[in-house]
């Protein structure tokens, strides 16, 4: 009794498990649109009609145009590379090398604890990590948040906020299931309704005679009956046998 309980709660752990993951997963389905499984998703497309967004620090000059790929030729950020990236740092220092990132090596998924999306670069051995935050007003603010601490962790962090950082809900649609079950009834309805009209109008049909071909509908629960009766009996008739 002991293992079968310790059994059925190991599995129980491993359903919560599974399902918190699953549901807690943003499938990336364009450069910048992932959709969760509760039917919201996050759309941040029209971010790649804007200019770069720029930050700074002391160390870094930082910038970033979502969802495309750009030439990073505004203002001073001449040092960029001129082919198409999406993301370009540019350090204070020479000793320090430019560090980029394209929107092909851009996937967006949800934060570590589920609560906000993120956009995450890996270039190279290099990592950035965009935290994509809601604003309810009407511009965009890009952040450089910190340098990489300690100083071998290759890992930059940046905060994103926008009103297209906001959770939509997806306006469903019916599904084939539902058009299915809707034309089944209308059809049921129209076949009913209809053949009662007809048979009562042009046979001046009373009371059961009025249903379109009764006799089938009155034989129907024992046609049901027999059939059951004859699958149970691994579809061999008694009578037959009993012959």
């Amino acid at each position: 009794m002991c293992r079968s309980n310790a059994t059925f709660i190991v599995f129980s752990l491993f359903l919560i498990f599974f399902c918190d993951t699953t549901s807690s997963e943003c499938i990336q389905k364009a450069p910048c649109i992932c959709s969760l499984s509760d039917g919201y998703y996050y759309n941040l497309t029209a971010l790649a009609d804007e200019k770069p967004f720029s930050a700074n620090n002391i160390n870094w000059t930082v910038y970033f145009h979502p969802c495309t790929n750009v030439n990073m030729t505004v203002d001073s950020n001449a040092k960029c590379p001129k082919e198409n990236i999406s993301l370009c740092m540019v350090p204070s220092s020479n000793n320090t090398k430019i560090l980029t990132g394209t929107a092909e090596e851009t996937k967006m998924k949800l934060s570590y604890n589920g609560k906000f999306p993120i956009f995450e670069i890996h270039h190279n051995d290099t990592k950035m990590i965009i935290n994509i935050v809601c604003f309810k007003g009407d511009k965009t603010n890009f952040v450089l948040e910190s340098d990489p601490i300690p100083a071998n962790n290759k890992t930059y962090s940046f905060q994103l906020t926008s009103p297209y950082g906001c959770r939509l809900h997806q306006e469903m649609g019916l599904s084939t299931g539902s058009l299915l079950v809707i034309l089944f009834f209308v059809s049921v309805g129209v076949y009913f309704i209809g053949g009662i009209i007809v048979l009562k109008a042009l046979r001046g049909a009373t009371g059961w005679e009025m249903v379109p071909n009764h006799d089938f509908w009155c034989k129907l629960p024992s046609l049901v009956r027999d059939g059951v009766v004859y699958t149970f009996n691994c579809c061999r008739a008694d009578s037959y046998e009993r012959i």
